[in-house]
C-alpha cells in the first residue's frame, strides 16, 4: 500500500490498496457456505446443493461484493492511520482481480484542503452605515397610499408616476417573435417593469395617440434569442389614468397594521420600522463586505465533491420556493452551470471560517443561542414551546450553534480586520445600486 501526496495544498491524493489473496478466499469461501445453507437449486434439497454448485450460481457476485467490502475497508482504515479527511467517496478502480491472486486497486480521492488563514491586518472591508432621512419616510408613506390608491381615468398627457392602458405590438427586423405584443396592458411610468426606454417612451401621450419607439433589449434579458437585440414597438394608448391617493387616517394606518392617531405618529412608526429593517440590512451587508474580502484574501483549491454537493443543496432550496418537489427537478430547468459560481464562494467561504473556528477552538456560547432561538420562538403564538422544542431537537439545536458559531467567527473578524467606511443611502441600501 501507498499513498501519492502532491503539494500541502493540494487536494487530489491516490492510495495503492492492495489485498492479500488468502484473506478474499476465505471470506469468499465463507460467503459461499452461507450461501449454500440457505440456497434453494432445483434437484436438491434446501441447502444440500453442492458448494461447486452453489460456487457457480453466486461465486462471481459474492466475489465481486467480497473484493469491494475489502477494499472500502482498507481504505477507510489506512484514510484512519493518516489522519486524512477524504471529502465524498473515492474513486477505486481496480487493476488486478484475478482469483488466486492478491487483489489491487486504485483509489482516488478528494481531501478537505489544509489551509493557513492569512495575517488578518492584511484583509480591509467596507464597513456600511446609513440612515433614514425624512424623505425615506415620505416616500415609503407615498408608496403605501399608492398601494392602497385607486386609479381615475384623465384628459391629460401621461407623465411620470401616470398608468397608461396600451396595445404594442414589437417586432424585430419586421418578424414577429414570442410575447411580442398584447392589449389594454397597463404600465406604470417610472415602475421600470418594461424593458429600458419603454416607460419613457409613453410620456406625453395623450388617450387615442399612437407612436412608434426604437429600442434595444438588455444584454442580460431573460430570453438569450431577444437578448441585445434591436426592436421596434408599434404603441396605442387606450387610457390615461392618475393616481388618487387615499387620506392618512385611523383606517388606513390599521389597514397597514399601524397603531396611530394622527400622522406624526404615524410618520414616527414608519421611521422607527425603516430603522430597524436598515439595521439588519447594513449588518448584513457588511458581513457580507467582510466575508467576500476574506474570501479574496486566499487562494486554495476546493474539492469539487464540496462544490457539487452545494449546487445540489441550492437546486433543491430554489425548486422548494417555487414549490416544486425534488424529484421534479430537471437539469433544464436549473442547469447547474447557474449555481456553480456562488457554490463555489459559498464552500470557500465555508472552509475559511471553519478553519478560524478550530484554530481559535471557538465553542458555541450558550446566551448568543438562547438569544437566537428565542428570537425565532417570538414569531409563534406560544413562543416558549418553541424554544422548549429547540432544545429537545438535537438536529435544530445544531444548526443554531452552527449560527451562533459563525456570528461568533464574524464578530472576530470585524474586529480584527481593517475597515473602511462607506456611507450609503437607505434607497441603496434596500436596493443594492
Amino acid at each position: 500500500m501507498k499513498f501519492s501526496f502532491g503539494k500541502k495544498d493540494e487536494i487530489e491524493k491516490s492510495l495503492d490498496i492492495s489485498i492479500p489473496a488468502k484473506d478474499i478466499e476465505d471470506e469468499v469461501n465463507s460467503k459461499l457456505k452461507e450461501a449454500q445453507r440457505s440456497a434453494k437449486v432445483k434437484g436438491f434439497r434446501k441447502g444440500k446443493a453442492p458448494l461447486d454448485v452453489i460456487s457457480k450460481m453466486y461465486g462471481p457476485e459474492i466475489r465481486q461484493d467480497v473484493i469491494y467490502d475489502a477494499v472500502g475497508k482498507e481504505f477507510y482504515s489506512l484514510v484512519e492511520k493518516n489522519d486524512l479527511k477524504p471529502v465524498g467517496r473515492p474513486n477505486l478502480i481496480p487493476e488486478k482481480i484475478k482469483e488466486n491472486e492478491d487483489v489491487k486497486f486504485k483509489a482516488t480521492f478528494e481531501v478537505y484542503p489544509e489551509i493557513q488563514i492569512n495575517s488578518l491586518n492584511r484583509i480591509t472591508y467596507k464597513k456600511i452605515s446609513s440612515s433614514v432621512e425624512d424623505s425615506d419616510v415620505e416616500k415609503t408613506v407615498e408608496s403605501i397610499q399608492k398601494r392602497l390608491g385607486t386609479w381615475e381615468a384623465v384628459e391629460k398627457s401621461a407623465e411620470e408616476g401616470d398608468q397608461v392602458k396600451i396595445d404594442f405590438k414589437g417586432t424585430m427586423a419586421g418578424e414577429e417573435f414570442e410575447g411580442n405584443s398584447a392589449e389594454n396592458y397597463p404600465v406604470e411610468i417610472g415602475s421600470k417593469s418594461m424593458i429600458e426606454g419603454f416607460e419613457e417612451g409613453l410620456i406625453g401621450m395623450k388617450t387615442g395617440d399612437e407612436k412608434s419607439i426604437e429600442l434595444t433589449f438588455p444584454e442580460d434579458y431573460g430570453k438569450s434569442e431577444l437578448a441585445g437585440k434591436p426592436v421596434t414597438f408599434e404603441i396605442k394608448a387606450n387610457e390615461v389614468l392618475t393616481s388618487k391617493l387615499p387620506n392618512l387616517n385611523e383606517e388606513l394606518f390599521q389597514s397597514v397594521g399601524v397603531e396611530a392617531k394622527n400622522e406624526e405618529d404615524f410618520r414616527k412608526e414608519i421611521k422607527s420600522r425603516l430603522e430597524e429593517d436598515l439595521k439588519n440590512l447594513v449588518k448584513n451587508k457588511t458581513k457580507s463586505n467582510l466575508l467576500d474580502s476574506l474570501e479574496e484574501n486566499h487562494e486554495f483549491k476546493i474539492p469539487s465533491a464540496m462544490i457539487d454537493s452545494e449546487v445540489k443543496n441550492m437546486r433543491i432550496d430554489m425548486a422548494r420556493r417555487m414549490g416544486m418537489e425534488e424529484k421534479d427537478i430537471t437539469e433544464e430547468m436549473f442547469p447547474e452551470d447557474t449555481f456553480k459560481e456562488q457554490a463555489q464562494k459559498r464552500v470557500k467561504i465555508g472552509i475559511l471560517l471553519n478553519t478560524i473556528i478550530e484554530e481559535k477552538e471557538f465553542k458555541p456560547d450558550g446566551t448568543r443561542v438562547r438569544e437566537l432561538i428565542e428570537e425565532r420562538a417570538a414569531m409563534y403564538k406560544e413562543p416558549e414551546q418553541v424554544v422548549n422544542w429547540f432544545y429537545s431537537n438535537d438536529e435544530q439545536l445544531k444548526n443554531i450553534e452552527s449560527i451562533s458559531l459563525e456570528e461568533q467567527v464574524v464578530d472576530y473578524l470585524l474586529d480584527e480586520a481593517n475597515s473602511e467606511e462607506e456611507v450609503l443611502t437607505y434607497e441603496e441600501c434596500v436596493t443594492g445600486n
